[in-house]
Formats: structure tokens, sequence, C-alpha cells
């Protein structure tokens, strides 16, 4: 098909020289152009057909675009297969292992908390950035692993009424695998300033929670605060507390508003050691 195309293409070349001295007519030349055309296309034609080979070739060799791990072969050689859009044959499945995606739902009402807070400048969205995520397995107390929340999907489920959300999580050591059950937290608030207490020193109140002070001169006084969860076991107090205040940590069923309080102080992180410790709040 070469030889043929430079053959056509010096015929073609001497016909327009000659046709320009009327050597030859105007319609010998124009057969010239025409079949140097011809020669092209058939050799277009023909490196089509060997590109087409080499990539049945090429697809007699499967690759996997990621890393991880395979599952069972679920066909042997000599097995008849089929390929295509629809009705494909599958061979085997492979699974990223390291970085792990683990997917969860938010609810509609949760989902709406994180943009009003994003809104407010509170708290960054996982819609505009990465946002740190923890996750624990099902065999594990609290939450170990640490990582990112990447992806957030783009609508609300008119079936599950929440959004999917995803993680990813170094898996280094390969504990994890796909479709194990995790608990994932997210950060649920913005960032604030808190005194973490025992949560015995947490009273209530007609459903308002309060806790016992014991000023200078010995005497209890009731506070009410604003509580939040518990971290690494003590309660989170949000508002109505100071660094100087020292609070009670057991006994407050004997205490009343007034009332001298004999106290001895305590580690706030150790077990009740004492029927009236205190102790100054941590942040």
């Amino acid at each position: 098909m070469q030889a043929a195309l430079e053959l056509a293409t010096g015929e073609a070349e001497r016909a327009t020289r000659l046709v320009q001295t009327k050597a030859i007519s105007v319609e010998e030349a124009d057969v010239k152009a025409k079949a140097r055309k011809g020669s092209e296309a058939a050799l277009a034609a023909a490196q089509a057909a060997v590109d087409a080979a080499k990539l049945e070739v090429d697809f007699t060799r499967v690759t996997a675009p990621i890393s991880g791990r395979i599952g069972r072969k679920l066909v042997t050689e000599g097995n008849l297969i089929t390929g295509g859009p629809n009705g494909a044959t599958m061979l085997t499945t492979i699974v990223a292992l390291d970085p792990i995606y683990c997917y969860f739902d938010v609810d509609e009402r949760s989902a709406l908390k994180y943009r009003e807070l994003a809104r407010q400048g509170k708290r960054e969205s996982a819609l505009y950035q990465t946002i740190p995520a923890q996750m624990g397995l099902a065999n594990q107390e609290g939450f170990s692993h640490q990582g990112t929340i990447d992806f957030v999907d783009n609508e609300i489920s008119a079936t599950t009424g929440s959004i999917k959300a995803r993680g990813i999580f170094d898996n280094k050591d390969r504990l994890m695998s796909p479709g194990f059950f995790a608990r994932v937290r997210i950060p649920g608030s913005g960032e604030y300033e808190a005194m973490l207490i025992r949560d015995t020193a947490v009273g209530s109140d007609q459903g308002r929670p309060f806790v016992y002070v014991v000023g200078a001169d010995g005497k209890a006084t009731q506070r009410t605060v604003v509580s939040g969860p518990l971290e690494d076991g003590l309660r989170t107090i949000r508002e109505g507390l100071t660094r100087e205040d020292r609070v009670v940590i057991n006994g407050l069923m004997a205490i009343r508003p007034g009332v001298v309080v004999k106290a001895e102080e305590a580690e706030m992180k150790l077990p009740a050691i004492a029927a009236a410790g205190v102790h100054d709040p941590e942040r």
C-alpha cells in the first residue's frame, strides 16, 4: 500500500507539471490526482485494520486500573465468554485496600444543620473541602482510625431521606476490608472553648443541667451550665464555668446551695474517691 501511494503521488506530480505545458490533457491529470487520493484512502484503511488487530491482541491481556486484592476466578481457561456493553461475562473482581473508602448516609436534618453552620462560618463543609473524620470497626471501642471526608453526593435520596457521603482512611495493615461494618464520627459543630468535668458532677433541675461550685468562703453555689457530649469519659461544659471555678464532683445529693462544703481536691480525670472532692475544670 505504501509503495502504491508513492507511485500514485509521483505520477500525479508529473501530471501537474505536464498539464502546464499542455503535454497531457487536463482529464488525464485529474485521473492521476484521483488515483493518488484513492491510494491514500486505501493506505489509511489498511493502517486502521492493523490498529484494530493490535487492539484485539491487547484485549487478550486484562490489566486493572487500580491496585488491590483480586477475588476468585469466575471463569476457567477454555470456557466461552462474551463481551460488549450488555451481557458481558465477569472474569473476577478486584477491590482497593489502601486507602480504603467508607460510605455512609447522613440524614436530612443533620445535613441541614451542617450546611447552616457552614453558612454562618462556624464549621467547614465537606461540600467544598475535605474535613476530618474518625472511624471505628464493629469490634473496636471508640474511633481509632483517622481519615477525611472527600465526597458528598449531590442530592437527598427520596427513598431514605438521606444523602450519601464518603470517607477515605489509611489501611496499610490491611485490617479493614470492603463490606465491613463501621462507625463514622465527624465534627458536628463549630470549634469552641469548653471545660471538661466528670459526668457525676452534673445534676439536672427540670431538664436544665447544673453543677455546684465551691466559692472562696467554702460555700456551695448552684451554677446552671450548658453541657455537651462526653469526651474521653468527661462531660463537655460549653458555658457556665471558668478555669478558676472549683466544681463538686461527688456527693451532690448531700449538698444544698449555701451549705459550707468541707472539700478535698481530686484529679478530674480519676474516678471519684472523695465524698465531696473538687478540682479546677480542665479545658
